[in-house]
């Protein structure tokens, strides 16, 4: 599979845990795709849309104020600061 083991965190819930195929977002330095066996990264979020395609397919939309995402070998973390 094709997929990768994402979590999509708030200050006030879990919004995402499970496995996705794709993640766009929103970073400083603009615009990032992140998909399997993506390179370890650490960088900041700025305002916008993240979308998630998970392993069925299907697309999910999250707005993002800021936050932080760290990707690791097949692992995604998001944190979203509201």
């Amino acid at each position: 599979m094709n997929n990768f083991y994402l979590k999509i965190i708030s200050l006030k819930e879990m919004l995402f845990d499970g496995k996705a195929v794709l993640v766009n977002l929103p970073s400083s330095e603009g615009e990032l795709t992140i998909l399997k066996d993506h390179l370890p990264l650490i960088t900041a979020l700025k305002k916008g849309k993240i979308k998630v395609r998970d392993e069925n397919n299907q697309e999910h939309f999250f707005e993002i104020q800021k936050g932080f995402l760290e990707v690791n070998p097949n692992k995604v973390t998001i944190l979203k600061h509201e």
